[in-house]
């Protein structure tokens, strides 16, 4: 009983010991967070109002001017909603060698109609022989299936874009191979299905981001993509503003029928990346401003940047940063001891 005592009492001691230890570690943390805070008398981070999403940086006048830090008032507009997809300019060579391949069966059919319309009449005099008359037939019918198994085929895989007017599909053939129209390709994420055809597209290509495209003419792909199996779309573009060679990757936001949405125009030097995000600098008074995290929903003129939905914290007029925002969040994460941005 006595030794039973003797090991509980020591146990106790144990833990005991171990909780002050804890305790003094606690304390030595928190008072280093303190030390790395207050650490720069220029830019000190503050807590941005029980609101983890957002963070504030106070910086006085003088490094204001120092790191030439200028605002811009939001603008509130309406948006549609849009889906995003991705997707890729269309080589025309399938569909300028399937209107070639037609122009010929066509040109046989032709002369095949001809020859068996010739024949036919000859024989009615006994001038052509029952045997050259079917054989005039047989040729013009298997033209005609020729030309018949070409147009399905390319209606298959290009659906009204193969006109069956030839002059129609010349006029765009034409323009396809001279530059001064394209396809786009584009996919939709996999699973995210489309209940109606998208009203309207903005296109964004790789290295052009602030020269995004408008589109109207927006058809459904006749086959789906075998690798992503999402639902695709076919866009035609005609007089594009830059050259649009086949294979160039793209971003599109395809735009969707309904009503619009109510949001902001965030210029696009105001948007920062960080953290796997996209943030904003609000100035609230001189010297304190707020990083808000937003979602980028679609590209708007270069002039107007990017519109966002309405978010928690923004507000019409708002003043936002868009020269200097990066020397802010260098100067906020040197407040709180972190790294640099990315």
């Amino acid at each position: 009983m006595i030794k039973k005592l003797i090991h509980l009492i020591l146990t106790l001691s144990v833990l005991a010991g171990l909780g002050e230890v804890l305790l003094i570690g606690l304390h030595k943390q928190h008072a280093k967070t303190t030390t790395n805070v207050a650490a720069d008398d220029d830019a000190a981070a503050i807590p941005g109002d029980d609101k983890p999403a957002e963070f504030t940086v106070r910086i006085d006048e003088q490094k204001t001017v120092a790191l030439a830090i200028a605002t811009k008032p939001l603008r509130m507009l309406t948006w549609q909603a849009t889906r995003l997809a991705f997707g890729h300019v269309i080589d025309p060579s399938p569909l300028v060698t399937l209107d070639g391949d037609l122009a010929t069966a066509e040109a046989a059919l032709t002369a095949s109609k001809a020859e068996s319309e010739r024949t036919a009449t000859l024989a009615l005099t006994n001038d052509a022989s029952r045997q050259s008359t079917e054989a005039a037939a047989a040729r013009f019918l298997a033209d005609k299936i020729r030309v018949d198994g070409i147009i399905r085929n390319a209606q298959l895989q290009w659906g009204a874009l193969f006109s069956r007017d030839a002059a129609k599909r010349g006029t765009f053939i034409n323009g396809l191979v001279s530059g001064s129209e394209s396809l786009i390709r584009v996919d939709v994420m996999p699973g995210d299905a489309l209940a109606e055809i998208p009203s309207s597209a903005q296109i964004v290509m790789i290295g052009r981001e602030s020269e995004p495209i408008s589109i109207t003419d927006i058809q459904p792909a006749t086959v789906a993509d075998p690798k992503t199996q999402a639902q695709g779309f076919i866009l035609r573009v005609v007089k594009p503003p830059f050259t649009l060679r086949p294979g160039m990757a793209l971003t599109a936001w395809l735009e969707l029928p309904g009503k619009p949405r109510a949001g902001f125009a965030v210029p696009r030097s105001a948007v920062l990346r960080h953290d796997g995000r996209s943030w904003v600098y609000v100035q609230r008074e001189n010297d304190i401003y707020v990083r808000i995290p937003i979602s980028l929903e679609a590209p708007l003129s270069a002039d107007d940047g990017w519109f966002i939905t309405e978010a928690g914290g923004l507000a019409d007029d708002d003043p936002v940063v868009v020269l200097g925002a990066s020397s802010l969040l260098s100067a906020e994460l040197k407040a709180q001891g972190g790294a640099e941005p990315d």
